[in-house]
């Protein structure tokens, strides 16, 4: 499943789950990741969906709360008017 810059998705950081918005995707030794901008404004970059990791997108709370045709959970962050107004954080270097 990939997700689409502006989607929302859940981050899950040693079992804590916290709402984000995708900000940035690109391929990273053959695989995908994502850069993530968090309700708190911080920002988390080089995300995957491996569970296996302390920090990672939660595919499965992100299909049951956030992939639906009224989701459930949806993020705070501005991530429209972030983008017109250029403030949305250069996560790469």
């Amino acid at each position: 499943m990939a997700y689409r810059v502006g989607e929302s998705v859940i981050v899950t950081i040693e079992d804590r789950h916290q709402v984000g918005t995708v900000i940035d995707r690109y391929p990273l030794k053959k695989q995908v990741v994502y850069d993530v901008l968090l309700e708190n404004r911080s920002a988390l970059i080089q995300l995957n969906t491996a569970v296996s990791k302390n920090t990672y997108i939660n595919r499965i709370l992100t299909a049951k709360l956030c992939q639906q045709e009224t989701p459930l959970v949806e993020s705070t962050v501005p991530y429209k008017d972030l983008l017109e107004q250029d403030l949305l954080p250069i996560c790469k270097c």
